[in-house]
């Protein structure tokens, strides 16, 4: 199910800027002739805030001409404050490199004349560029600055707006205690200060603290008081008709999670109703989703189907890709769930192909960026040079009335446009290394995407091969047993039956590696880590393919060294070991026997397991855990298998900073040894 998280950054004006009118911006222009030095300088500044808005080329060059002068002298210390509207001209023309260097210039500026609240504003505009760019550890770092100015200075509003900011940092870095400390913080400070609505932001962010947690009743808790403070018939702007939406949808959620489906559609409903009235579209097909996800659950196709459908075509109707991405993955697994594999393959075909295309509309975007970028670097410079031919010729202007003066004139303005040019030269220098290194990181970047592509279209086209055996097993068995079934004696209803039994146990075993490897290549698979006895992981990987060895008469004996406890993600470690115990059972002969062992060395657990099979090829063993040379081999009563499971068994033990390895003889058995560092001590 999808979240909707009430999180937003606090954004500060760094002064009171307006869009430029043209009675004002012409009043500067006719002070600026008649002033020079630093109110020369001042005036340029003035202007340069006027423009920013409508007009930020033009605000960049009056900018660039008060630095210029102020560089000269600075007696009533405006530099800083010239830095940082040039940090928000950069910034309006999203030029992050540029944007953060003035920043942080005028950020060290007023440090040393110990302005804090400049210094807090700085700090703040830095963190939120690093927050837009996911670059989270620099965003809490500058936030944290910010927040030490403010305190500095005494400014309530900004100290709780920076706590709030902490909270939402840590709380995407994963940090839940320390996320849940800034709300409450921030929480307490909006209410001191009479804030309503910010203080019911603050708690509907705690409740999904405690809601990420798992403490589902503590979340409701928060949820609750929310609804207590914002009823919906009272609701007077769209922030509180946001933060009231979602927390109806999160308080669905939380019972959903606690097996109270009835009270969840109950929120969801509110919900729905609430984004209806409020026109808020996105949060409509949201709701949609997470209701057609309930049903499913609830084994309600039908209902299911039509909030899915209803969440699909808002999504392709208004272009919200991944919206249209959470329907396709919600009614794949509604279609699997009920048994209508070859529906949920289908569904999941187009999930990828709007994932490959939103991959593609991303790498596009930065192509297109890097190029807007460029261009407006040459745009910049040629405004630069059209101001300093005009003032040039101006200066030729004069020559016929005082030849003296034009001499002198034109020395100074020789002087001064050979510094700017030497210094804009430098600039555009840095800046097409800059491009340079960016197209290159872009090649990389589609070389990567076309090796993953072929990858994953080889492993479809296996999957699709050995999907189709067992599918056509199971309808030729079902249609015998069909036409024939009261003809046919028990024994052979009992074979026929067991025959579409092994199938349809064989095509969800080829679904499930095939979910379970689509997850991990979209980095759906949340990593975490945790200290694991490996005995216990390997006793009940016996037990819960109890069956399939007895099925098969295979024995398995396990030899587990106690001590062996290792720092890893459970589910991953689960899914690593079923692998490669379901492939010994597979090249096993029936009546076999399996070892399973485990040993300590040099920091490491090391955990095999062996069979008494057919063993491997060497040219086979080279390309078993390639994603690009899948290799799949029928067992020795004829199982069949995609070769996804090994090539899912490397990518989770590289996450787990392990590794995994065979050894084997043709005619003489396989192992498979899987190596994990130990969990240090506690």
């Amino acid at each position: 199910m999808k979240r909707i998280l009430l999180i937003t950054i606090s954004l500060y004006l760094a002064c009171n800027i307006v869009a430029a009118q043209d009675s004002g911006t012409d009043s500067l222009l006719l002070k600026s002739r008649k002033s020079a030095g630093s109110n020369l300088a001042m005036t340029y500044y003035k202007q340069a805030n006027e423009l920013l808005h409508s007009f930020p080329d033009s605000a960049l060059y009056y900018a660039n001409r008060a630095e210029i002068i102020l560089q000269k002298g600075d007696p009533d210390n405006l530099l800083p404050h010239v830095y940082k509207s040039k940090g928000m001209i950069y910034q309006k023309k999203l030029v992050t490199d540029r944007s953060l260097l003035y920043y942080r210039k005028a950020y060290d500026a007023f440090i040393k004349l110990s302005e804090t609240h400049e210094v807090g504003e700085c700090a703040l505009r830095m963190g939120n560029i690093y927050y837009d760019v996911a670059n989270f550890s620099d965003a809490y770092f500058f936030y944290m600055q910010s927040l030490n100015a403010y305190e500095k200075s005494g400014d309530q509003l900004g100290i709780a707006r920076m706590q709030n900011n902490l909270g939402i940092v840590a709380h995407d870095m994963g940090k839940l205690s320390e996320a849940e400390r800034h709300y409450m913080n921030a929480r307490e400070i909006y209410r001191e200060i009479g804030l309503a609505v910010e203080e019911s932001g603050a708690l509907s962010n705690i409740g999904l603290i405690f809601y990420d947690k798992e403490q589902y009743d503590s979340a409701l808790l928060y949820f609750d008081e929310v609804m207590e403070r914002i009823h919906p018939d009272s609701v007077d702007s769209s922030v509180e008709r946001y933060i009231l939406s979602g927390v109806y949808n999160n308080t669905a959620l939380a019972y959903s999670q606690m097996d109270e489906h009835q009270k969840a559609l109950v929120f969801y409903r509110r919900g729905i109703k609430l984004a209806i009235q409020g026109d808020d579209i996105y949060n409509l097909g949201t709701a949609y989703t997470n209701l057609g996800s309930l049903y499913g659950e609830l084994r309600e196709k039908d209902s299911a189907l039509f909030y899915l459908h209803r969440s699909l075509k808002i999504a392709q109707d208004r272009g919200f890709r991944h919206l249209e991405l959470d329907a396709y993955e919600e009614l794949s697994k509604l279609h699997a769930r009920s048994g209508s594999y070859a529906s949920a393959y289908n569904w999941l075909l187009r999930y990828d192909t709007v994932y490959k295309d939103l991959f593609n509309e991303n790498q596009s975007e930065q192509i297109a960026r890097l190029r807007t970028r460029y261009e407006q670097e040459l745009k910049d410079r040629e405004i630069e040079q059209l101001h300093s031919e005009s003032q040039v010729q101006r200066m030729l202007n004069k020559v016929f009335i005082v030849f003296i003066v034009v001499i002198i004139i034109l020395v100074i303005i020789i002087t001064v446009n050979l510094r700017s040019k030497k210094q804009a030269n430098r600039m555009l220098a840095e800046r097409n290394l800059q491009i340079s290194s960016a197209v290159g990181k872009l090649s990389e970047s589609e070389k990567e995407l076309q090796r993953l592509n072929k990858s994953k279209d080889r492993i479809f086209t296996v999957v699709a091969h050995d999907l189709r055996n067992p599918v056509s097993a199971v309808a030729g068995f079902s249609e015998l047993l069909y036409e024939n079934f009261e003809q046919f004696p028990v024994e052979t209803q009992k074979e026929y039956m067991l025959q579409i039994v092994h199938g349809t146990q064989r095509i969800q075993n080829l679904l499930e590696n095939l979910l379970i490897w689509a997850r991990s290549q979209m980095k759906a698979i949340k990593f975490n880590p945790e200290s694991l006895l490996i005995k216990d992981l390997l006793d009940a990987c016996a037990k819960e393919l109890t069956v399939n060895l007895d099925h098969k008469k295979v024995t398995c004996q396990i030899n587990a060294t106690p001590a062996c406890t290792v720092f890893a993600d459970r589910a991953m470690i689960n899914t690593v070991l079923r692998n490669l115990v379901m492939n010994a059972i597979k090249f096993s002969f029936p009546g076999g026997k399996i070892w399973i062992t485990s040993h300590i060395e040099e920091n490491m657990c090391h955990i095999s397991v062996t069979d008494e099979g057919i063993g491997i090829q060497p040219e086979i063993q080279e390309r078993l855990f390639d994603a690009n040379e899948v290799v799949s081999s029928p067992g020795t009563t004829g199982e069949s298998g995609s070769g996804l499971g090994l090539v899912i068994c490397k990518e989770f033990m590289e996450r787990n900073q392990g590794e995994i390895r065979v050894e084997s003889e043709p005619g003489n058995g396989s192992s498979f040894i899987v190596s994990l560092p130990l969990s240090a001590p506690e």
